[in-house]
Protein backbone atom coordinates (compact mmCIF):
# COMPACT_ATOMS: atom_id res chain seq x y z
CA UNK A 1 0.00 0.00 0.00
CA UNK A 2 1.32 3.43 -0.96
CA UNK A 3 1.59 5.84 1.96
CA UNK A 4 2.36 9.13 0.29
CA UNK A 5 0.98 12.68 0.34
CA UNK A 6 0.14 13.32 -3.31
CA UNK A 7 -1.19 16.82 -2.61
CA UNK A 8 2.24 18.13 -1.66
CA UNK A 9 4.60 20.26 -3.70
CA UNK A 10 7.92 18.59 -4.53
CA UNK A 11 11.48 19.56 -5.32
CA UNK A 12 13.06 16.91 -7.55
CA UNK A 13 16.55 17.63 -8.81
CA UNK A 14 16.34 21.16 -10.25
CA UNK A 15 12.56 21.12 -10.72
CA UNK A 16 9.71 22.40 -8.56
CA UNK A 17 6.43 20.49 -8.85
CA UNK A 18 3.52 22.62 -7.64
CA UNK A 19 0.38 20.65 -6.91
CA UNK A 20 -2.66 22.13 -8.65
CA UNK A 21 -4.43 22.54 -5.30
CA UNK A 22 -1.73 25.12 -4.41
CA UNK A 23 -1.71 27.15 -7.65
CA UNK A 24 -1.93 30.93 -7.51
CA UNK A 25 -4.60 32.66 -9.64
CA UNK A 26 -2.06 33.57 -12.38
CA UNK A 27 -0.77 29.98 -12.44
CA UNK A 28 -4.33 28.66 -12.77
CA UNK A 29 -4.93 31.00 -15.71
CA UNK A 30 -1.64 29.98 -17.35
CA UNK A 31 -2.50 26.26 -17.08
CA UNK A 32 -5.93 26.89 -18.60
CA UNK A 33 -4.31 28.77 -21.50
CA UNK A 34 -1.91 25.89 -22.10
CA UNK A 35 -4.64 23.28 -21.90
CA UNK A 36 -6.76 25.20 -24.40
CA UNK A 37 -3.97 25.57 -26.95
CA UNK A 38 -4.51 23.56 -30.11
CA UNK A 39 -1.09 21.87 -29.68
CA UNK A 40 -2.28 20.32 -26.39
CA UNK A 41 -6.01 19.83 -27.01
CA UNK A 42 -5.62 17.81 -30.19
CA UNK A 43 -3.96 14.95 -28.29
CA UNK A 44 -6.29 14.90 -25.26
CA UNK A 45 -9.40 12.78 -24.85
CA UNK A 46 -11.25 15.94 -23.82
CA UNK A 47 -10.42 18.27 -26.69
CA UNK A 48 -13.00 21.06 -26.47
CA UNK A 49 -12.06 24.57 -25.32
CA UNK A 50 -12.38 24.54 -21.54
CA UNK A 51 -14.25 27.47 -20.00
CA UNK A 52 -12.97 29.31 -16.93
CA UNK A 53 -15.90 27.93 -14.91
CA UNK A 54 -15.18 24.37 -16.04
CA UNK A 55 -11.49 24.81 -15.19
CA UNK A 56 -12.30 26.26 -11.77
CA UNK A 57 -14.64 23.34 -11.01
CA UNK A 58 -11.91 20.89 -12.07
CA UNK A 59 -9.42 22.57 -9.71
CA UNK A 60 -11.87 22.58 -6.79
CA UNK A 61 -12.75 18.93 -7.42
CA UNK A 62 -9.05 18.00 -7.24
CA UNK A 63 -8.98 19.09 -3.60
CA UNK A 64 -11.23 16.15 -2.66
CA UNK A 65 -10.11 13.71 -5.35
CA UNK A 66 -7.80 10.97 -4.08
CA UNK A 67 -7.35 9.37 -7.47
CA UNK A 68 -6.07 12.22 -9.68
CA UNK A 69 -3.10 14.48 -8.94
CA UNK A 70 -1.62 17.24 -11.09
CA UNK A 71 1.57 19.27 -10.75
CA UNK A 72 2.77 22.36 -12.58
CA UNK A 73 6.50 22.01 -13.25
CA UNK A 74 8.89 24.94 -12.91
CA UNK A 75 12.48 24.54 -14.02
CA UNK A 76 15.23 26.83 -15.24
CA UNK A 77 13.12 29.80 -14.02
CA UNK A 78 10.38 28.76 -16.47
CA UNK A 79 7.11 26.92 -16.20
CA UNK A 80 7.84 24.02 -18.52
CA UNK A 81 4.74 21.82 -18.31
CA UNK A 82 2.42 19.58 -16.32
CA UNK A 83 2.78 16.07 -14.89
CA UNK A 84 -0.26 14.18 -13.66
CA UNK A 85 -1.28 10.83 -12.17
CA UNK A 86 -4.72 9.31 -12.79
CA UNK A 87 -6.43 6.10 -11.71
CA UNK A 88 -3.99 5.65 -8.85
CA UNK A 89 -4.02 2.05 -7.62
CA UNK A 90 -2.86 2.30 -4.03
CA UNK A 91 -3.09 -1.40 -3.19
CA UNK A 92 -1.30 -2.56 -6.35
CA UNK A 93 1.07 0.42 -6.38
CA UNK A 94 0.37 1.56 -9.93
CA UNK A 95 -0.89 4.61 -11.75
CA UNK A 96 -1.52 6.04 -15.18
CA UNK A 97 0.23 9.29 -15.90
CA UNK A 98 0.34 12.03 -18.45
CA UNK A 99 2.42 15.06 -19.30
CA UNK A 100 2.09 18.11 -21.45
CA UNK A 101 4.66 20.79 -22.15
CA UNK A 102 4.18 24.53 -22.10
CA UNK A 103 3.08 25.07 -25.73
CA UNK A 104 4.90 28.42 -25.92
CA UNK A 105 8.21 27.03 -24.68
CA UNK A 106 11.17 26.87 -27.04
CA UNK A 107 13.26 24.83 -24.59
CA UNK A 108 14.43 21.55 -26.13
CA UNK A 109 14.07 18.28 -24.23
CA UNK A 110 11.11 19.31 -22.11
CA UNK A 111 9.17 16.12 -22.87
CA UNK A 112 12.05 13.94 -21.73
CA UNK A 113 12.47 15.99 -18.56
CA UNK A 114 8.73 15.75 -17.77
CA UNK A 115 8.84 11.98 -18.33
CA UNK A 116 11.89 11.68 -16.06
CA UNK A 117 10.14 13.68 -13.34
CA UNK A 118 7.02 11.51 -13.58
CA UNK A 119 9.14 8.37 -13.31
CA UNK A 120 11.11 9.72 -10.33
CA UNK A 121 7.94 10.87 -8.58
CA UNK A 122 6.21 7.53 -9.17
CA UNK A 123 9.06 5.19 -8.30
CA UNK A 124 11.47 7.07 -6.02
CA UNK A 125 8.97 9.14 -4.04
CA UNK A 126 5.59 7.38 -4.16
CA UNK A 127 6.95 3.82 -4.25
CA UNK A 128 4.86 2.64 -7.18
CA UNK A 129 5.65 -0.64 -8.89
CA UNK A 130 4.31 0.24 -12.36
CA UNK A 131 3.55 3.31 -14.40
CA UNK A 132 1.17 3.24 -17.38
CA UNK A 133 0.14 5.73 -20.04
CA UNK A 134 -2.20 6.01 -23.00
CA UNK A 135 -1.31 7.80 -26.24
CA UNK A 136 -3.46 8.33 -29.31
CA UNK A 137 -1.87 6.13 -31.98
CA UNK A 138 -1.28 9.04 -34.39
CA UNK A 139 0.95 10.79 -31.84
CA UNK A 140 4.10 9.04 -33.09
CA UNK A 141 6.48 11.65 -31.63
CA UNK A 142 5.20 11.08 -28.09
CA UNK A 143 5.18 7.29 -28.49
CA UNK A 144 8.86 7.46 -29.52
CA UNK A 145 9.64 9.79 -26.60
CA UNK A 146 8.19 7.29 -24.12
CA UNK A 147 10.06 4.40 -25.76
CA UNK A 148 13.33 6.32 -25.29
CA UNK A 149 12.48 6.50 -21.59
CA UNK A 150 12.05 2.73 -21.34
CA UNK A 151 8.30 2.37 -21.79
CA UNK A 152 7.10 -0.57 -23.85
CA UNK A 153 3.87 -1.00 -25.79
CA UNK A 154 1.56 -3.27 -23.80
CA UNK A 155 -1.56 -3.14 -25.89
CA UNK A 156 -3.95 -1.18 -28.01
CA UNK A 157 -7.44 0.12 -27.32
CA UNK A 158 -9.24 -0.16 -30.66
CA UNK A 159 -11.47 2.72 -31.80
CA UNK A 160 -11.20 4.24 -28.31
CA UNK A 161 -11.32 7.98 -29.01
CA UNK A 162 -13.43 9.94 -31.48
CA UNK A 163 -11.42 12.76 -33.10
CA UNK A 164 -12.89 14.83 -35.92
CA UNK A 165 -15.56 12.16 -36.44
CA UNK A 166 -12.88 9.47 -36.88
CA UNK A 167 -12.36 6.67 -34.36
CA UNK A 168 -8.74 6.48 -33.20
CA UNK A 169 -6.81 3.68 -31.54
CA UNK A 170 -4.96 4.33 -28.31
CA UNK A 171 -1.60 2.74 -27.47
CA UNK A 172 -1.13 1.58 -23.88
CA UNK A 173 2.48 1.71 -22.68
CA UNK A 174 4.11 0.88 -19.39
CA UNK A 175 7.25 0.57 -17.33
CA UNK A 176 7.92 -1.11 -14.01
CA UNK A 177 10.19 0.06 -11.26
CA UNK A 178 12.66 -2.75 -11.96
CA UNK A 179 12.89 -1.70 -15.65
CA UNK A 180 13.66 1.96 -15.11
Amino acid sequence: MVNFDFKKNFEIDDASLINFVHLSPPQKEMVLTWRNSERIRKWMYTDHVISKDEHQKFLVDLENNNNAFYWLVKMWNNYIGVVYFLRVGFRNRNTYFGIYANPQSKILGVGIKLDMLAIRLAFDYAGFHSLKLEVIEDNKHVIELHKKMGFVEEGKLKDFVLKDNIWKNVVVMGITNKEK
